[in-house]
């Protein structure tokens, strides 16, 4: 029981940030047939998320080396 509860708590620690999202209905509607297809909805949305962080990383990354200069 105890290597059950040390396999959890390692897991759990990897999702520190929590954000609250909200979805249309028409989103809502297109997970669920995901799940009925035995997607794990949860790890689909986390993985579009990186894949779209690794697509567009080079345009963020300028944006934020942007200094400001007033002339």
């Amino acid at each position: 029981m105890y290597w059950r509860y040390k396999t959890i708590s390692k897991n759990m620690k990897r999702f520190e940030y929590k954000k609250v999202i909200g979805f249309t209905l028409q989103q809502k509607r297109a997970f669920e047939v995901l799940e009925e297809h035995g997607v794990n909805v949860n790890k689909f949305i986390r993985q579009a998320i990186a894949e779209k962080i690794k697509s567009d990383w080079r345009k963020i990354k300028e944006q934020s080396n942007k200094q400001y200069c007033p002339f």
